[in-house]
């Protein structure tokens, strides 16, 4: 397993985020820091990966994973429709700890396509996420690192060596952000948008309409 330690260096910038990339397009799957708990997925796009996953973690294959993305084009992959009130709330509160849950491309990968037809997405404030979208695209199946039920990771120490066993890349950057919540979920194909997950973002527009 290969190992990085965010921040980069100017001099392993490029270096570094290549490695990232060819490890995503090979299929790898990758542990590495959100800017709420660690995270372990690779290549959304990736028809195998998401199964492999689902066995890793001993999740259910018929949940399916939230998606991180770094720009709206890497965004626009997986979202096929997006409601006047979604664009609202991404406008607002993107990048952020906010997913989205929204009508998703019908030939998406089962493992982030809901049986509704809908994929559930974020895009991250994180600075890895930031240098990463600057090279590329690609959005990333983004999972809470831990095998289910069990704790989030908050530090690359609590990680479990399962987990860490199957991943082909580490990258270690632990939060110092005192509030660990995760991320708030609204399924925003519906109007008004439905709150699903009260988390660390508190989104004032829909708490009339979900108390």
């Amino acid at each position: 397993m290969i190992t990085l330690n965010f921040p980069f260096s100017r001099e392993q910038l490029s270096k570094n985020l290549n490695i990232i990339i060819n490890v995503c397009q090979r299929g790898g799957i990758i542990i590495y820091p959100t800017e709420t708990f660690y995270a372990i997925g690779g290549n959304a796009l990736d028809r195998k990966l998401g199964e492999r996953l689902s066995e890793i973690k001993k999740r259910p294959p018929d949940k399916p994973f939230p998606c991180l993305a770094g720009s709206r084009k890497a965004l626009n992959l997986l979202v096929s429709d997006w409601p006047e009130k979604a664009l609202l709330l991404a406008d607002r509160y993107w990048p952020g700890a906010l997913t989205l849950v929204l009508n998703g491309y019908r030939d998406l990968p089962r493992a982030i396509l809901g049986e509704d037809g809908s994929v559930a997405v974020r895009w991250s404030p994180h600075p890895l996420l930031n240098e990463l979208a600057k090279l590329t695209d690609l959005p990333l199946i983004s999972t809470s690192a831990n095998l289910s039920g069990q704790p989030a990771a908050v530090k690359a120490e609590e990680l479990d060596p399962q987990l860490l066993a199957a991943a082909s890349l580490l990258i270690i950057a632990d939060n110092q952000n005192s509030d660990l919540r995760p991320s708030t979920i609204i399924d925003a194909r519906i109007d008004p948008p439905l709150l699903l997950r009260l988390g660390a973002v508190v989104v004032k527009e829909i708490q009339a309409s979900n108390p």
